[in-house]
């Protein structure tokens, strides 16, 4: 008896409390995703046949921080919400963001997109879209071939399918390093 209580006591109680915080930290602080598809690309460069996988900030978009936009941040699919999705916000609640093909205007002013990783070229889906409160517009980086807000029939993200800011790939090891939170450079 003393033997499986020491067992217990040495082994199964530290077991237990890891796995306990292993989940605490996957589930508020940080978790790892793996992207797909080239609707990032280059910002990140996962391609149908290579895989990118990149580490979930929960943090930086917990407890009530404020969104931003040019932040990249991965979120539950509004029309599979099973399905996680990264991409760059564009347009914040409340705003009128109008894509052209080689421009995006938010109320009417052209957004500063600089940063030499986004598309110059929006592709052929084209409008004005107004957010509604508490949702987000979002674009893909590589904006030809992405799959974001203009394509979905639920078109904006609530800020409660946020899981958190896509903060840096570490996956394969060639392409290790930050993800870039802005639209200029």
């Amino acid at each position: 008896m003393k033997q499986g209580l020491r067992w217990l006591k040495d082994w199964a109680v530290p077991i237990a409390i890891g796995f306990v915080v292993a989940f605490g930290l996957k589930t508020w602080v940080a978790s790892v995703a793996m992207v797909p598809s080239s609707s990032m690309y280059p910002t990140i460069p996962a391609t149908s046949r290579h895989h990118v996988y990149i580490v979930v900030n929960k943090l930086e978009t917990e407890f009530g921080q404020k969104i931003f936009r040019g932040e990249v941040v991965v979120f539950h699919f509004p029309d599979n919400p099973k399905e996680l999705f990264v991409k760059r916000v564009i347009g914040l609640p409340g705003d009128t963001v109008k894509v052209t093909a080689h421009a995006v205007y938010i109320n009417g002013h052209k957004l500063n997109e600089s940063n030499p990783d986004i598309a110059t070229y929006n592709g052929t889906k084209l409008g004005t879209y107004h957010v509604p409160q508490g949702h987000y517009f979002m674009l893909g980086d590589n904006r030809p071939v992405s799959l974001d807000s203009r394509y979905w029939v639920h078109k904006y993200v609530a800020r409660s399918a946020i899981v958190g800011e896509a903060d840096m790939i570490i996956g394969p090891i060639a392409n290790i390093g930050p993800i870039s939170q802005s639209l200029s450079t």
